[in-house]
């Protein structure tokens, strides 16, 4: 998966309007919030094999390190 279809899976699945980009402020966003943490780790289970927890998406200030996270 390439970062540019990360991003537009992790904006899907936190059913963001607009696609997410690398530089974005996660606490920012309004949908950043507990669901979306479990919508992101189903997300990286199911599509990239990779078991995250919410304290790792604590840790995330913007969107690029979610790309970090998933080694893309």
């Amino acid at each position: 998966m390439t970062k540019e279809e990360l991003l537009e899976a992790i904006s899907e699945a936190m059913h963001m309007d607009e696609t997410l980009k690398e530089d974005m402020i996660l606490d920012d966003i309004d949908e950043w919030d507990s669901l979306a943490f479990v919508s992101i780790m189903v997300l990286f289970k199911n599509s990239l094999g990779k078991q995250i927890s919410g304290d790792d998406l604590k840790k995330c200030e913007k969107a690029s390190d979610l790309l970090a996270l998933a080694g893309v």
